[in-house]
């Protein structure tokens, strides 16, 4: 009966040592150098450009941003208007769930929740110059919507479009964006393995009462694969143009673990499935812009396609960056 007593002392205090040994926190890890280009490098030049162009127009003019995304053209434009006294009226077209029926005005923008196509709300003429970024026109229905963007502009007026170069300095960095959260999620499972802790770490207290050493060595072995998982995302970012969202994630995770006594696992569930519902609609956004990038035989082909549509002096050019790299194609139009 001793030695009984003994063995069972003896498991406790090993068990009661791996238990002290098991981390207070599961730190995030520091990305900062793993992680470059956080912002697109581009995004300044392109944006410049946009100043520019719109700094040439007249006050009082009409714009229209086509398929403006998170607006950021418009966002230019309403910055150009703003410094000149607000002699711009800026107006945004795109389809999206987040709009309502009626035009809603954002920060001085008016958007329009439809797609540009066959049929847009406005009336003949309407508009003084036209800007779209990264949304070529569908080849199936590129006659319908080019003859719509010249219905709607005004005799005389312009139109900039601006396409990713395939290949260019914008379709690379979409692409390694994709392959982050492609490393992120799919190939590394952060997100799994975070789960499946957390999962061992609500469930212990039971398992405790039935095999204190198990239980702490399913929680040792649970922390460290989330560990080593967390270790090889931080080596596998440092060639990834990420934009801080491993990051970010990992410091969620960290917090949870942080707060997990006055947190409930379906409570910290629901956080795992935000952070991947929201990484999977970026990787989808990703994916589509690019899809959308152009070489340069279709650049040029969309450019006959607006002088067949009514267009004349129409412009087809590279846009490059400050380094001559290509970034994509500048098609300018009256």
């Amino acid at each position: 009966m001793s030695s009984q007593k003994s063995a069972a002392r003896r498991k406790t205090d090993q068990a009661g040592a791996v238990t002290e040994a098991l981390p207070r926190h599961v730190p995030a890890s520091n990305l900062g150098v793993a992680l470059n280009a956080a912002d697109l490098g581009y995004a300044q030049v392109v944006h410049d450009s946009w100043r520019a162009c719109l700094r040439e127009l007249p006050s009082g003019t009409r714009f229209l941003d086509i398929a403006p995304g998170i607006g950021s053209v418009a966002l230019v434009a309403q910055e150009v208007s703003a410094a000149r006294g607000g002699d711009l009226e800026v107006h945004g077209l795109d389809l999206a769930s987040t709009f309502h029926a009626d035009p809603l005005t954002l920060n001085g923008i008016r958007f329009h929740a439809r797609r540009y196509g066959s049929s847009t709300p406005f009336e003949d003429g309407y508009f003084d110059f036209i800007g779209m970024q990264w949304a070529p026109p569908d080849d199936g229905a590129a006659a319908s919507g080019i003859g719509e963007l010249r219905r709607i502009l005004k005799p005389g007026g312009g139109l900039r479009l601006v396409f990713h170069a395939l290949h260019g300095a914008a379709h690379r960095q979409c692409l390694g964006r994709v392959q982050a959260i492609d490393t992120l999620l799919d190939d590394v499972q952060l997100l799994e393995h975070a789960r499946h802790m957390f999962e061992v770490a609500f469930t212990q207290e039971t398992a405790l009462r039935r095999d204190v050493l198990h239980a702490a060595m399913l929680a040792m072995a649970s922390q460290q694969a989330y560990s080593d998982a967390a270790q090889r995302l931080t080596e596998l970012m440092r060639s990834t143009p990420n934009p801080k969202a491993a990051e970010r994630i990992l410091q969620v995770i960290a917090d949870c673990w942080e707060r997990r006594q006055t947190l409930t696992l379906a409570s910290i569930h629901a956080q795992m499935d935000g952070m991947e519902n929201d990484m999977r609609a970026a990787q989808a956004r990703l994916r589509s812009a690019c899809t959308a990038a152009v070489d340069e035989t279709r650049a040029h082909r969309i450019g006959r396609l607006f002088k067949e549509g009514g267009f004349r002096k129409v412009k087809v050019k590279a846009f490059n960056a400050s380094d001559d790299s290509l970034i994509g194609w500048d098609l300018c139009a009256t």
